[in-house]
């Protein structure tokens, strides 16, 4: 049996938007916030009114998610929508609801091929999680309690949770301390490679781009030690698995 490029390693990092979690971050001019605000019990606000809000929140945090300054200081979703002008006057009960309007456009889905293909790296690995977000961890807990691979993980970092996103080392390193196992075990999969594998990278970690066909490789800013198209590419060919 051949030897697959993991199989120098001992425990696998991995990001979790468009990496094994899909249909995120939902917020073109298309989608109904105003449906999603009513289906959570609101009703004093227009769908207008909710559309104005929710673009200007994520213009915002898009500003600052962009900037380097932000990356040890990234602040939660409630703290934009208390001090924005077009929702610094709203009551905490709307301003909660509206919290959560978010969170659910921003929150995917895994499909059941991506989840067996982490219960195979499971059997030969140890899992961890390092991804960003910028709502409550919650749903994206829910998401994987229901399709029950909660448990593969030994460590889940969710930047929302700490203050930190991705390319700072510093949220890599929250993972590596949890585990007790030498940095040069590690390697990170995802499919940013200004986020995820620049970040890597800095933190000493060996990385896999997960190549989407949506950037190139820019040896300015970062050069992944394996290149896939998708995570169950990690899997050697001859471990069947029936997708």
């Amino acid at each position: 049996m051949s030897k697959r490029f993991i199989d120098q390693f001992e425990v696998i990092l991995l990001d979790v938007s468009h990496t094994f979690m899909f249909d995120v971050d939902r917020f073109s001019d298309a989608e109904d916030y105003g449906a999603t605000y009513r289906r959570m019990g609101g009703h004093l606000l227009g769908d207008e009114e909710i559309h104005r809000i929710i673009a200007a929140l994520f213009k915002n945090m898009l500003a600052d998610y962009e900037n380097p300054n932000c990356y040890d200081s990234f602040s939660p979703v409630c703290s934009y929508l208390s001090v924005m002008p077009e929702s610094k006057d709203l009551s905490a009960d709307e301003i909660r609801l509206l919290v959560q309007v978010f969170a659910v456009h921003e929150v995917g889905t895994i499909p059941a091929t991506h989840a067996k293909a982490l219960r195979w790296l499971h059997q030969t690995h140890k899992l961890g999680i390092v991804s960003n977000i910028w709502s409550s961890s919650v749903l994206y807990f829910l998401e994987l309690d229901r399709v029950g691979i909660r448990n593969l993980f030994d460590v889940i970092i969710f930047s929302s949770d700490h203050g930190n996103i991705k390319p700072s080392p510093n949220i890599f390193a929250k993972a590596v301390e949890t585990i007790n196992i030498d940095r040069s075990k590690f390697v990170f999969v995802g499919d940013s490679l200004n986020r995820d594998i620049a970040g890597a990278n800095a933190a000493g970690l060996s990385s896999v781009w997960i190549d989407t066909g949506t950037s190139q490789i820019d040896e300015s800013v970062a050069v992944p030690d394996y290149v896939i198209q998708d995570l169950r590419d990690l899997i050697e060919k001859c471990q069947i698995i029936e997708y």
